[in-house]
């Protein structure tokens, strides 16, 4: 779909779910203040102009999307590349459950036309937050502590843009809304089958100091190159981040990964 297309269909979804999310929208704000305590740690770390959070993709129901929505910033709201197949343009799920995003085609990765608006100065949108998960699916619950390895997308809109990343641990998430099954997709991202409800859990968000990539910038990097930037960069920040609240259980990286020249 070519963003025109998109910008069109966006435009009347929003039109005519206008009411509709807003009241949602005023719900998940006092949802996550009230029934899960929220708390946001490191609001002062994001910049003025534009960038890109990269948080964890833990639990289910969506909570991790909604709370990076809504919660991260008063004023800004951040938007989540969500997988094409399930955005509110394409699945009814999406339509009334999740209704924002930007969709990402997987296989064939991010679509510069629909992160312009927020990220490249001039856009309709700038600055703006554009949130991408680095580890691509939710884990399992017996596995809500391991940090799997990164895909190269966020070093790639990164270097595109010339903006920082910021880490971002989400904590508890997992255990609010636990996903108990995974079913495996070829290309594309698994389905899950979580829990139809969550626990009333304190959770938080901790956003990390922005990382800069400057000395990449301009330069020619390969795939090898662009996974070692987000494995032995952006990774450990997470790493770090996440050791604060719990244990972490690091997975080996075992994709080819070369240092930049």
């Amino acid at each position: 779909m070519d963003y025109q297309t998109y910008k069109m269909l966006s435009n009347e979804y929003h039109r005519k779910f206008a009411v509709y999310n807003k009241f949602k929208i005023a719900f998940l704000k006092k949802y996550f203040r009230y029934f899960h305590r929220l708390e946001v740690i490191g609001r002062e770390n994001i910049p003025e102009g534009p960038a890109i959070l990269a948080p964890n993709h833990p639990g289910g129901m969506e909570l991790d999307i909604f709370a990076v929505s809504y919660c991260t910033h008063e004023s800004r709201e951040p938007v989540t590349l969500i997988v094409d197949d399930w955005h509110f343009i394409n699945h009814a799920w999406g339509r009334w459950y999740v209704g924002s995003g930007l969709p990402l085609s997987v296989p064939g990765g991010i679509s510069h036309e629909y992160t312009d608006p927020y990220l490249k100065e001039g856009g309709e949108n700038y600055p703006g937050l554009v949130c991408i998960f680095p580890e691509g699916n939710v884990p399992l619950f017996r596995d809500r502590h391991t940090v799997f390895e990164y895909f190269p997308g966020v070093v790639r809109l990164a270097l595109n843009y010339k903006v920082p990343v910021l880490p971002v641990a989400l904590i508890n998430f997992a255990e609010a809304c636990p996903v108990v099954k995974l079913f495996k997709k070829d290309n594309k991202p698994d389905d899950i089958l979580c829990l139809p409800f969550a626990f009333p859990l304190k959770l938080k968000m901790e956003i990390g100091e922005p990382l800069y990539l400057n000395e990449y910038y301009d330069k020619p990097l390969n795939k090898a190159e662009e996974f070692w930037i987000a494995n032995e960069v952006i990774r450990p920040a997470h790493i770090k981040l996440r050791r604060k609240h719990h244990r972490v259980d690091v997975k080996p990286v075992e994709r080819k990964m070369t240092v930049p020249a």
